[in-house]
């Protein structure tokens, strides 16, 4: 065990060294921080080709709590303070309140050549007007009066020696005031090819997790697998939480709203995230999981709910606590899927290193996010916290997938262990079921020859002239009736034996010689009542697979039985036909017929509905069993006061069955 802890370590390791890495790559190479534009207070020098795109981060000058115009520093306003954009994330350092108006001035110094440039101002907070040369380039919401809106910008002029740019802003909507992200300068198609570059980073985030979410929410809906629904919860969240840059591209009157939604969706992810690894790693049901964790991470996603909606617009005051919070809250949570790794790890389940890996990506990214505040920003791809988020989804979604497989694994060993008990079992029964067959078969052989001595001594008895009263002949003949409806009992014992044990064999038969031999053999017994035995056979000769004996026995208790319940001079009918595959045998009567009630249970063994209480209801149960031996079907149809048809289909015979 210790081994393999030692070898996930190693995993975990080497996942953080790599992911350092990518982000001091990225820190190197995808920093605004990194491609700022030289320069002193107040100024900036632009040196390097504008094809190349730069920043302008530092010698802002600085006005908090004032709204001041080009023509304000033509009169020698001179500047306050000085400050690099992202230092302040609102104006509380200055005003005391994050809501008020500040004015941004840099001068641009581009050399005596000149050249074409593009301003690209992003999300300035919360509204603003842009001046570029005394100019007004721009108007991002309303400063007067107040009216916000979160959008990028992108302003093109022509640029030679110094440029002035000024930029007023006002907020009384958000936690973030003014400019806080730094403006980029370059050329029109060298910014305008970074945007697109950075909407592609982030449509790869947003839709890939989409795609996920999309996936594993249909999958819960059909199977609603808990799991599914809060890996398909957590995608979607995240995939709502990254599609920002899509909403500023275009332009969000909704301020608070907006930024409610981002809270609360990166809260969910995070929810999501430990209802999946408390479940996965068993500890879901431990007190400190289900009364501590989840509860608090639950009672977070209401507080960035209710915070920026209703609670700060009314207490500024309390916006950088809440800052604070959320920072706080982004670092325990990485820290607590850490632990539920370790948790895993100490169970020692093949899932912990997948779990381990996608809760420490995450955790690290948060913690660099907060280290590197207002020293990195991406300039084409995403932030620490966000990559970190999409490495969390990845590795749940690699995480369940795994977890699938290992459950179609186990369900086939399953499934496969099953049948092999499945046919052990059955192999038993069949054992059994024989040795039962046997057993009666033999019994019945032992019973069958006392018993016909029994009636061989009485006949002997009625046959020998002895002098017998009237009484004790009248016992005699019950005598020998009994004993000849016991052995007829015992040679219907004796079939189905037979049947079960296959001792019969069926063979082909012609079905129009079988039923007119059939007719001709009990037309007289049949008539002797006064009733009318009629047959009906087609010129098409009908051959089906059976036996003789069993088939005769099923139309004997058929017509003998229609016979029971004709009136006098009723009338019976037998005809043969054909349905497709099948010679199909009827047996009609205009006898009685059957009470609709009944029907559903008239092949039913022991089911008798004779007035005279007479009959054990084993005819029709036989017909129905000749029917299934021979692979055939049998069915009733019937009127009351009009009679019934008895319809039995048996499958033809095939040419080349052997």
């Amino acid at each position: 065990m210790h081994a393999r802890t030692g070898r996930h370590l190693l995993l975990l390791t080497a996942a953080v060294l790599a992911s350092l890495a990518v982000f001091t790559a990225l820190f190197l190479l995808d920093n605004k921080y990194a491609a700022a534009l030289s320069g002193g207070p107040g100024y900036n020098l632009l040196q390097d080709d504008p094809e190349r795109v730069a920043f302008l981060v530092e010698g802002w000058e600085y006005y908090p709590g004032q709204s001041l115009e080009p023509e304000d520093f033509l009169n020698g306003v001179s500047p306050q303070l000085y400050t690099y954009i992202g230092q302040y994330p609102n104006f509380s350092k200055a005003l005391g309140t994050p809501y008020g108006q500040a004015t941004y001035r840099l001068v641009l110094r581009v050399g005596e050549e000149p050249v074409d440039l593009a301003l690209y101002l992003p999300e300035l907070l919360c509204a603003g007007r842009v001046y570029i040369g005394g100019e007004l380039v721009g108007e991002q919401g309303g400063l007067d009066p107040y009216e916000p809106l979160v959008e990028d910008g992108l302003y093109a002029f022509a640029a030679k020696g110094e440029v002035e740019i000024v930029i007023q802003c006002a907020n009384y909507t958000h936690y973030y005031s003014g400019l806080y992200y730094p403006p980029a300068v370059g050329t029109l198609g060298a910014v305008s090819q970074m945007q697109t570059a950075r909407l592609m980073v982030y449509g790869l985030l947003c839709f890939a997790a989409l795609s996920l979410a999309l996936s594993n929410l249909a999958q819960w809906l059909f199977s609603r697998d808990r799991f599914s629904r809060w890996m398909g919860l957590m995608s979607l969240f995240f995939a709502l939480r990254v599609c920002y840059p899509f909403l500023r591209a275009l332009g969000a009157p909704s301020i608070r709203p907006l930024y409610a939604l981002e809270d609360v969706c990166g809260n969910l992810v995070l929810l999501s995230a430990l209802l999946l690894a408390g479940e996965l790693c068993g500890a879901s049901d431990r007190r400190f999981h289900c009364r501590a964790a989840v509860p608090v991470a639950a009672s977070l996603c209401t507080a960035t709910a209710l915070f920026p909606l209703l609670i700060l617009p009314q207490v500024p005051s309390l916006i950088n606590a809440y800052g604070i919070l959320l920072f706080l809250w982004k670092l325990a949570a990485g820290a607590y899927l850490l632990f539920l790794a370790g948790w895993e790890l100490r169970q020692n389940e093949p899932l912990g290193r997948y779990l381990l890996c996608a809760s420490g990506l995450y955790g690290l990214s948060v913690i660099l996010s907060v280290l590197t505040a207002n020293r990195f920003e991406p300039i084409r791809g995403a932030w620490p916290e966000e990559y970190g988020g999409f490495a969390l989804v990845v590795g749940f979604a690699s995480l369940m997938a795994l977890r699938a497989v290992q459950l179609t694994r186990e369900n086939r060993r399953l499934t496969d262990h099953l049948q092999e008990e499945v046919a052990e079992r059955t192999r038993r029964m069949e054992t059994l079921l024989t040795e039962r067959r046997e057993l009666l078969a033999n019994l019945l052989h032992d019973l069958k020859n006392p018993l016909a001595a029994l009636r061989s001594y009485a006949e002997l008895v009625r046959s020998g002239g002895v002098a017998l009263d009237q009484e004790t002949a009248g016992y005699l003949e019950a005598l020998l009736d009994r004993a000849s409806a016991v052995e007829q009992r015992f040679d219907l014992i004796q079939d189905f034996s037979r049947s079960e044990r296959g001792v019969f064999g069926p063979t082909a038969l012609c079905l129009n010689d079988f039923l007119r031999k059939f007719y001709e053999a009990n037309r007289p017994d049949m008539e002797l009542s006064g009733a009318s035995f009629l047959l009906h056979l087609p010129v098409e000769t009908l051959v089906v697979r059976g036996e003789a004996d069993r088939l005769e026995t099923a139309l004997e208790n058929l017509c003998y039985n229609a016979l029971s319940f004709l009136p006098p001079n009723g009338r019976v009918t037998l005809s043969l036909g054909r349905e497709e595959r099948y010679a199909v045998v009827s047996v009609a009567d205009t006898g009685s017929g059957i009470a609709p009630e009944d029907l559903p249970r008239i092949f039913d063994r022991g089911f008798t509905r004779r007035a005279d209480n007479s009959g054990d209801g084993l005819g029709l149960y036989i017909v129905r069993a000749v029917a299934l031996e021979h692979n055939g079907t049998v069915d009733v149809e019937s009127q009351p006061g009009k009679g019934s048809v008895f319809t039995l289909r048996l499958p033809l015979w095939q040419e080349g069955e052997a």
